[in-house]
């Protein structure tokens, strides 16, 4: 970098490499907290050994996303989680513009369900599971959707929330390319999760998209389950339980489950693939640069 070089520029382009899915514990927070968490637990080397390795990734990118303005990957769903939605008192809580949105509920040693809720800050979605000791969990994520079709503001989100294209490069989210599928989370990697026996994988889609398969870290390719316009949402929920015969078990071993999202039309065509995101490859781009081993 030259010596008048943006000096965040360069915090963001020697971030440490992190896929989305392990955004996700860092995130499921209010923004206050997440801030005070940086201040405690700076990146400097010096410190770094404080923090379990997959924490000190995310905490990296946090960092480099609160300098430069909360920035977004375009290929996340859950950038900022909220517990609920709330009256607007500030700039980071959602006001809701309709009632809750139950797409899907189902058993998996507790009872779980994906929620949705449209917002001002456009489709707050996610999955919930009932802790027999504690209740129904209340996290939502809320963001810009980067999905073909003409999405309403309360569920596409802001159009001019900055969005990364390469570590370096924001852009607003609006200017870039719109997606037939979303690549999806899953409950490996979230505590709220514990109580959960299964893994489940899910996300979104939008209209015209009549089946998704998920390809597997372990090779396997496994249908998902389609809601289509659940409450005449315009877009669909993707969801799957993973089989333990697949060898995928709620276990602390277990870091990603899904290599690629894949998007078919009725006919049986394949409209998009998507992969993982990470800071060199923001979008999620099957065909971008992998991140490095």
């Amino acid at each position: 970098m030259s010596k008048n070089g943006n000096p965040i520029d360069a915090l963001i382009a020697g971030l440490a490499v992190v896929r989305d899915e392990e955004l996700k514990e860092e995130l499921q927070t209010s923004g206050a907290a997440l801030l005070a968490t940086i201040l405690v637990c700076p990146v400097e080397a010096s410190q770094r050994t404080r923090a379990p390795r997959r924490r000190r990734r995310a905490l990296a990118v946090a960092a480099g996303l609160a300098l430069a303005a909360v920035l977004s990957l375009p290929a996340l769903s859950i950038v900022r989680s909220i517990a609920g939605l709330g009256s607007g008192a500030d700039d980071l809580t959602p006001v809701p513009t309709s009632s809750e949105i139950v797409v899907v509920s189902g058993r998996a040693g507790v009872p779980w369900k994906i929620v949705a809720v449209k917002s001002d800050h456009g489709l707050c979605w996610g999955l919930q599971v009932k802790d027999p000791s504690e209740g129904w969990t209340q996290g939502l994520g809320c963001d810009y959707l980067d999905l073909r079709g003409d999405l309403p503001p309360d569920v596409r989100g802001n159009p001019s929330r900055p969005c990364l294209t390469s570590p370096t490069e924001v852009v607003p989210c609006a200017s870039l390319s719109r997606h037939w599928v979303d690549f999806p989370g899953d409950t490996t990697n979230f505590s709220g999760y514990d109580a959960l026996n299964r893994i489940i994988v899910l996300g979104v889609v939008a209209r015209g998209v009549a089946a998704v398969e998920l390809v597997l870290t372990n090779g396997k390719t496994v249908p998902a389950n389609l809601v289509e316009r659940p409450h005449g949402l315009p877009l669909s929920f993707y969801w799957a339980v993973l089989p333990p015969s697949d060898g995928y078990r709620r276990t602390s071993d277990v870091v990603e489950v899904t290599k690629m999202a894949l998007a078919r039309d009725a006919a049986g065509r394949v409209l998009e693939r998507r992969v993982p995101a990470w800071n060199g490859n923001p979008t999620g781009d099957p065909e971008g640069a992998p991140p490095p081993s």
